[in-house]
């Protein structure tokens, strides 16, 4: 998952090679044809499609990978829409989600938190000089005194210039239409139509970076959030990223639920998402004082927080810490676990010996399944 036309990076993948754990190499689709000239150019193959049982998984070391690129675009717009309300989120989804899946647009749509925002510019002794997290009387305050909005979405449009613009004016009448309230803004980068394409690296911040395939460690500082400037510490990152339908309702009432879980074990609700054509990737956000016994104990108490409420609702994980590895694979609960017992037979038949990260993703060999630790811990 990223940024940009091709943010699917599992979609893009297109050939691989791949050892097992007794040295045999497979190549899978069009790759496992020596001469052929559409080895990384189609994933489709003769026969069953077996790239993704190498994908988060310990079945085998993939030594080889195809990864389609973007074509170098003549143009790029840098997008931005804001909501001042909190519960303009709703309607934001809604309007995106339908014209992501109507073709309007084609990149990921990011969406942040004010909270974010502010993380990335200050900590939280920078805004708030009172006990605990901050409080929504001052997020308010600080939402007027900087002009920030309490959502944002972030996307790009790539292309001829002509057909950028075009798509622009059409979300642009769409938000105008849908949330009258937000602001929306293009920012437009363009090479000469006989240069070949626009230079990434020619896209200034905050514009470019990621969303035209720079790499960018711009968001790093947020991990200090809570980290005071007087004393010591060492700051701490983790998420739970739940994968939610791409509806405003579902993502809202998300929002509403894990924020007191945050608030009761001393953070504020730090989420983002990374909108697909039908789902989002939601992040619930969390640092901490890794020095602080009693902060990683509610970072504990909150990651299992929200994973009961997740858990209720049916929404899967898009990823995990090893520690949580076998509760997350735990929620594969349709017919006894028949998935989780499925990938575990073919673990079983290409690792018999279990030498291949044992546990991974919850996958465990037959010799160590016993350690698979499943008992979900009270709250």
């Amino acid at each position: 998952m990223g940024f940009g036309m091709n943010y699917a990076h599992h979609q893009c993948v297109s050939g691989m090679e791949v050892m097992l754990a007794d040295g045999d190499v497979v190549r899978t689709g069009q790759f496992g044809i020596s001469n052929s000239p559409s080895a990384f150019l189609s994933k489709f193959t003769y026969g069953p499609s077996v790239e993704g049982l190498f994908v988060q998984s310990n079945l085998g070391v993939v030594t080889k990978l195809s990864l389609w690129l973007t074509p170098q675009p003549q143009a790029y717009m840098a997008c931005t829409f804001s909501m001042q309300e909190y519960e303009g989120l709703e309607v934001m989804v809604d309007a995106f989600g339908e014209m992501k899946r109507n073709g309007t647009i084609h990149s990921c749509v990011w969406f942040t938190s004010l909270i974010e925002t502010l993380c990335i510019s200050g900590r939280r002794e920078d805004y708030w000089k009172g006990p605990g997290p901050v409080p929504d009387w001052r997020l308010e305050e600080l939402r007027k005194e900087t002009g920030f909005g309490h959502w944002y979405a972030r996307w790009g449009l790539y292309g001829p210039q002509r057909i950028v613009q075009a798509q622009f004016d059409e979300i642009k009448a769409v938000m105008e239409a849908r949330a009258p309230t937000g602001e929306i803004r293009g920012v437009l980068y363009a090479a000469a139509a006989d240069d070949g394409g626009l230079d990434a690296a020619s896209v200034p911040s905050p514009h470019g970076e990621m969303f035209v395939g720079v790499p960018s460690l711009w968001s790093l500082p947020l991990i200090n959030w809570p980290i005071p400037k007087d004393r010591p510490g060492k700051a701490a990152h983790g998420d739970y990223a739940p994968v939610i339908p791409s509806s405003g309702k579902a993502v809202l009432e998300w929002m509403r639920v894990s924020k007191p879980i945050c608030e009761a074990n001393g953070v504020e609700l730090m989420a983002d998402f990374f909108m697909h054509e039908r789902h989002v990737v939601l992040m619930n956000m969390f640092t901490w004082d890794q020095t602080d016994p009693e902060q990683k104990r509610k970072m504990e108490r909150l990651y299992y927080g929200l994973y009961q409420e997740a858990k209720k609702r049916g929404y899967g994980m898009y990823r995990g810490h090893v520690n949580h590895m076998d509760l997350i694979a735990n929620l594969n609960d349709f017919n006894n676990h028949a998935y989780n017992r499925f990938v575990e037979r073919i673990k079983d038949a290409v690792d018999p010996n279990g030498i291949l990260a044992p546990g991974k993703q919850g996958i465990w060999p037959n010799r160590f399944r016993h350690l698979r630790e499943t008992q979900e811990p009270k709250v």
